[in-house]
């Protein structure tokens, strides 16, 4: 299964961002919330009954949830080296940030689920000290941007993809999660004649708890 890249401009339909909409605080709060969703995400998954299921793919060609949560560390640390370079330079250009290549480069689906949450939730903190602070026209600046195609992009696109990056990724680390972990089993209700009986021999009520 190939998933459709999501739109870099306007309203993605698969996640709900909206590019046209909020303030710079507001979308920097929405980033900084969001990137601790994926991260309680993650360690929440490795902490249960089976530490491997963040490691697992739903398709061969769709990423795990560990591969998902790397990639939005790499994205906030990229994005904030982004701001720090348009920031210093007359005409950045941005170098590409090789997503795709990163995976087995540096081996996403081995690292350790605890700590790349950490390291997701520090750089949401960098990234977002880093946008807070940028002035109207200082987020107007151009830098040539890579992706999906060569163009030049203001700061503040800058910003409010990044944030698009965190809630789209979001979006796909918790639907992946619910299709890869295993089912809990609810405890078995026990209805009132069974309360009512309570004081039948210790015996028979052990039995119809085994049933």
């Amino acid at each position: 299964m190939t998933k459709r890249q999501p739109p870099v401009d306007g309203y993605c339909e698969q996640c709900g961002f909206n590019y046209d909409t909020g303030d710079l605080q507001g979308t920097v709060t929405l980033l900084i919330r969001q990137s601790a969703d994926c991260s309680m995400a993650l360690t929440k998954a490795a902490a249960g009954p089976d530490p491997n299921v963040v490691r697992l793919r739903p398709e061969p060609d769709v990423w795990s949830a560990i591969e998902y949560a790397c990639h939005v560390r790499d994205v906030l640390e990229v994005q904030r080296q982004r701001i720090a370079q348009c920031l210093a330079e007359d005409r950045p250009v941005y170098a590409p940030m090789d997503r795709t290549g990163r995976v087995k480069q540096q081996k996403y689906e081995d690292q350790d689920p605890m700590e790349v949450a950490a390291a997701l939730m520090r750089f949401a903190r960098e990234f977002g000290a880093a946008a807070r602070v940028l002035q109207p026209q200082e987020l107007g600046k151009l830098g040539l941007y890579n992706y999906p195609v060569r163009a030049p992009r203001t700061l503040g696109w800058v910003i409010r993809h990044t944030a698009h990056e965190i809630q789209h990724h979001r979006h796909d680390i918790i639907e992946i999660l619910a299709k890869v972990e295993p089912p809990i089993v609810p405890k078995p209700k026990i209805d009132e004649a069974s309360e009512e009986g309570s004081e039948q021999p210790a015996a028979v009520e052990q039995v119809e708890v085994a049933d």
